[in-house]
């Protein structure tokens, strides 16, 4: 495949520099890319006072500043990895969403592990042995602000997806991605760290510090609303031609702001970590020869590209080579496919609501509550309750389990599929929600054995801005005689 002309910036993640890159940048130039057309970008990631809004701002000050003095040409291709992904995500939905293709100044924007749903290890970024860890030579700083955006279910990513992803009444018009605009390519490992004090923090279905469902861009999401009393017990939905056809108006799904048939390309690669996804000259713990050299493929055709036909076709070979690696590995945990929904609870005047459980249910719960404790036990592999807003909350789902351990229960005449319900506490003596109930009388199908009727997708991320009502006691306002 030709290679392209465009010039490369290379953009790296939280706690990081450009050096890392130099191997990368080496292999791309023994690859036919041109010396002179690769960027390195560095920015401040490990300071307290910096944002990830901050870095997007002043790369747009880098860029055009490289454009004036006729050394950066446009359009450019972007290489980015882990947080670099959400700095370039923020960099043009701030300043390109809604341009014209002449004006847009990315053409292919290749994210290696990009944190684009965030990170487990933010957290624990800002313990005290993060910041004896990671914070040495940096004044004890790790970047406070750029870990609160990379946390699991951030507001931060919630208002970027609104930004860039989704189209809701109140977060305008406009895109960054399409057929003329920027392609987006994700690559990620599913193999967590083998060696040292990292093995610390890895978890099933990442590659030791981003998950492959955080990874993937290809996001979606809803609004399910519980307000209406007149609403049915049970709320299913079709998916045909990945529009969603929804069976009663308690479920809404967002518009997406590109087109909705744009499917962004996925690359799971089996013996990939966070760190060796950067350098495709070396191989990965216990790759083959025919496994590094996929990866190096993957990472060419991305640059490469040469139209949108191409691409289209890449994201479907792409995806069913992932699925056919995650599958095949299917008897190691590690390689599990997994789902992540973050969840957003508001009550019916748009209020947080903090003290809330979610619950997931099967079919006639009632007479199978043992499926439920099997679900929540084994099929949850971590909930993640927001530090900044406790309506926030990450759940991290595992799919094989979901099929093997939960699916597999189910009575037989009794539809194999998983429904979500929600209760919450009353916020006082005074007010209540869902009436005088603890919990919401109605319940959404999320997954199903039956592709058709699932809302949750594999390897992806998923938003959920549940609604409840609140209802103040009769004892509030009260009306007599005078």
């Amino acid at each position: 495949m030709p290679r392209s002309k465009n010039p490369i910036v290379i953009v790296h993640g939280w706690s990081d520099t450009s050096d890392s890159f130099k191997p990368l940048a080496q292999w791309l130039k023994g690859q036919g890319f041109k010396t002179v057309n690769l960027f390195l970008g560095d920015y401040r990631s490990m300071d307290d006072d910096v944002t990830i809004d901050d870095a997007a701002r002043a790369m747009e000050a880098a860029v055009r500043a490289q454009i004036k003095a006729g050394k950066l040409t446009l359009p450019f291709d972007l290489i980015v990895h882990s947080t670099g992904g959400l700095v370039c995500r923020t960099w043009l939905s701030a300043y390109y969403t809604g341009v014209q293709p002449a004006g847009m100044p990315v053409q292919r924007l290749v994210m290696l592990a990009p944190a684009n749903f965030g990170s487990v290890l933010a957290t624990a970024g800002q313990t005290v042995l993060g910041r004896v860890v990671k914070g040495w030579g940096h004044g004890f700083h790790t970047g406070k602000q750029m870990l609160n955006g990379l946390e699991l279910g951030s507001p931060f990513q919630w208002d970027l997806a609104l930004r860039d992803l989704f189209q809701l009444e109140h977060a305008g018009t406009g895109t960054i991605y399409g057929q003329d605009l920027v392609w987006p390519f994700v690559l990620v490992g599913s193999m967590p760290y083998q060696h040292g004090l990292r093995q610390m923090v890895n978890e099933h279905g990442s590659d030791g510090t981003v998950r492959v469902a955080a990874a993937n861009l290809n996001a979606y999401g809803a609004t399910l609303n519980f307000t209406n009393p007149a609403s049915p017990t049970v709320l299913g939905m079709t998916l045909a031609n990945n529009q969603a056809a929804v069976h009663t108006g308690a479920f809404t799904p967002w518009l997406r702001r590109y087109d909705e048939a744009m499917a962004f390309p996925l690359g799971v690669m089996n013996r990939r970590d966070h760190a060796s996804i950067t350098d495709p000259s070396v191989k990965g713990d216990e790759e083959s020869d025919a496994e590094q050299k996929l990866f190096q493929d993957y990472l060419l055709q991305a640059l490469s590209c040469p139209s949108y036909a191409d691409y289209q076709a890449m994201e479907q070979a792409w995806r069913a080579h992932s699925d056919e690696v995650q599958e095949h590995a299917a008897a190691d945990d590690d390689h599990h496919m997994h789902l992540q929904l973050n969840v957003f609870v508001v009550d019916e005047y748009q209020k947080p609501v903090t003290d809330y459980l979610i619950e997931f249910l099967a079919p006639n719960y009632k007479q199978t509550t043992d499926l439920t404790g099997i679900f929540h036990d084994k099929v949850i592999q971590d909930v993640h309750p927001c530090t900044q807003n406790a309506a926030l909350k990450t759940i991290f789902i595992n799919r094989q389990h979901l099929f093997d351990l939960f699916y597999e229960r189910i009575p037989d005449g009794q539809p194999k599929e998983l429904r979500l319900s929600i209760s919450a506490s009353a916020p006082g003596d005074n007010v209540h929600y869902f009436s005088e109930a603890y919990g919401a009388e109605g319940e959404f199908v999320v997954h199903s054995v039956d592709e058709a009727s699932r809302w949750l997708r594999r390897n992806a991320t998923h938003f959920l801005k549940i609604v409840i009502p609140r209802q103040p006691a009769s004892k509030v306002f009260t009306l007599k005689p005078a």
